[in-house]
């Protein structure tokens, strides 16, 4: 079968996959700048960008500490709509310059076929569980297509990941995954974005690019101005027309209090500057896709981490 036969046939079984007794729904609260909203919850059950593979299957732990049930409770309309189907036998590589391709790229082809008929429903947002950084690429190449240029994406990380793909090193998908958003380049699935459709929020690690300046709030900059002023900032700054995209890697909280990122790192925010932060910017009306990457069930054994995650999203849901 040809590759483009397979993606599409790949994007149509993953249209019936749901979970039995998972489709859910509770009435958000009217008046609110949520209420419209239903999140259309999908797992992203492969860490083909990764540096390492590892557990291919954390959306489970999502599932299994109730985050449908916990927004729920919280006032938010949610649907789990399962897993995108995604194949299981992708290349596992070393070889430079990004590792296991084209594995990435066709998990994004599968991302991007799969989310595409949500975003295209009024008040539909796709939000993915379980995923790699990487997979920003496939979800940006869908909201390009439905919103054109008028798209913009809050990169919420630790790092920058804007790593370069070069011949001497194998890089992960992952942390090229700015980079690969912003450059012409035989890797991307989709016209690059312009650097002012970027702002990379809470990174502790600096960027590794010197060509092209993206718009960035670092955490020590968050910690200055306090996080409710940052992120009413970082909306301001955003065209009033703009569809947003939100990326929220976990490795954005320091690894004393959220130490089962795929990456933790020793600086980073606290719980308490999470909440705050994303309490105003998952308000936002514009948003039309959510992401949270980078939690490593292996980690998190006694899943005392995804808890905590769950209930941040909770709260910052509602």
């Amino acid at each position: 079968m040809r590759r483009r036969n397979f993606l599409k046939t790949a994007a149509g079984a993953a249209l019936s996959v749901a979970l039995p007794g998972r489709r859910h729904f509770l009435s958000g609260i009217e008046g609110s700048g949520t209420a419209e909203r239903t999140y259309r919850v999908l797992g992203v059950p492969l860490r083909s960008g990764s540096l390492y593979p590892g557990n291919e299957n954390d959306a489970q732990a999502y599932r299994d500490a109730k985050l449908v049930a916990r927004l729920q409770s919280a006032g938010c309309r949610v649907v789990d709509e399962g897993d995108v189907a995604i194949p299981s036998y992708l290349p596992h590589h070393a070889v430079p310059p990004i590792r296991s391709w084209p594995g990435p790229r066709i998990a994004w082809e599968c991302v991007r076929d799969r989310v595409t008929p949500i975003l295209q429903q009024s008040g539909q947002i796709p939000l993915l569980i379980g995923c790699d950084c990487s997979v920003v690429v496939g979800t940006a190449e869908a909201l390009q297509r439905e919103h054109a240029s008028d798209l913009h994406i809050l990169y919420i990380d630790g790092d920058f990941d804007d790593a370069i793909p070069v011949a001497e090193v194998s890089h992960s998908a992952a942390s090229c995954a700015v980079w690969l958003l912003t450059r012409e380049s035989p890797f991307c699935i989709g016209p690059p974005l312009r650097p002012d459709q970027l702002t990379v929020v809470g990174w502790s690690n600096p960027s590794r690019s010197e060509r092209i300046q993206i718009p960035s709030v670092s955490l020590g900059a968050i910690r200055r101005s306090g996080p409710r002023e940052s992120a009413r900032e970082i909306l301001d700054g955003i065209t009033p027309s703009a569809s947003i995209l939100v990326h929220l890697d976990i490795d954005v909280f320091q690894k004393q209090e959220f130490s089962a990122a795929y990456f933790p790192h020793d600086q980073g925010l606290t719980l308490a500057e999470g909440r705050e932060l994303l309490a105003v910017l998952l308000k936002d009306p514009r948003i039309r896709l959510i992401e949270i990457s980078e939690y490593a069930t292996l980690r998190d054994l006694d899943q005392r981490n995804i808890n905590t995650l769950v209930d941040l999203l909770a709260a910052t849901f509602r």
